[in-house]
């Protein structure tokens, strides 16, 4: 089954494109992620500090975007579609397995690098967030061909809201100008904004005002191009 924009929205499909939207949001943030940590200097502990704190906030909401996908999508794809589910659910299964033993590794060696930010723990780290990045990258790729298609046809608009809105929760309160910035830099401006209308509208101005600007100083810190 390929993946095509006209099979995740439309007449009688859930706009399913934000998934999209957040898979991209990820790959923004975590493909650069093993090189910022090689290109950290052994005994950096302040640019150490500023990488580890990228990685830990990114984990963090892709936790919850994890989650919430096994909380709220998997039981309904498996009530509603099991036959076309099932030649990916052990893909889909092991994958996820993977990647929580990735998160688990990089989540022990992230505060040793941070305290000293030797070379040792550096280039640990760097190899446990480039297994991290590679088994993601081929996990959203999967769920992109081949859930997205079946829950746009299976999953209620108000589902997939609140699929939405449970990893939204996830997110840092103080880190949401800056995710909503990144997703405004990655994604389909009509996606972002039909996303956008669902927030109450003192969230909505906030946002617009805040998450550009958030957006580019965040990048510049961290030091992913924009």
């Amino acid at each position: 089954m390929s993946t095509t924009d006209a099979a995740l929205h439309g007449p009688g499909l859930t706009d399913v494109r934000g998934m999209i939207m957040a898979h991209d949001a990820f790959r923004w943030s975590l493909l650069p992620a093993p090189s910022l940590v090689r290109g950290v200097a052994p005994g950096d502990v302040r640019r150490a500090t500023v990488v580890a704190s990228h990685v830990e906030t990114i984990l963090q909401v892709l936790e919850g975007h994890h989650t919430s996908e096994d909380e709220l999508l998997w039981p309904r794809l498996l009530e509603r579609v099991p036959e076309e589910l099932a030649p990916v659910v052990h893909l889909m299964e092991s994958q996820h397995a993977q990647i929580h033993d990735h998160l688990e590794q990089t989540a022990e060696l992230l505060p040793r690098w941070r305290a000293g930010a030797t070379a040792v723990e550096r280039d640990r780290l760097a190899a446990a967030v480039e297994a991290l990045v590679e088994a993601l990258t081929e996990h959203m790729a999967a769920e992109e061909r081949h859930l997205l298609p079946l829950a746009a046809r299976s999953v209620s608009e108000a589902e997939w809201a609140e699929l939405g809105e449970r990893g939204l929760r996830k997110i840092p309160f103080g880190f949401l100008p800056t995710a909503f910035g990144i997703m405004r830099h990655v994604g389909d401006p009509e996606v972002v904004a039909a996303d956008l209308a669902k927030a109450p509208l003192p969230v909505r101005v906030w946002l617009r005002l805040a998450a550009d600007r958030a957006f580019r100083r965040y990048a510049a810190k961290v030091g992913i191009a924009t």
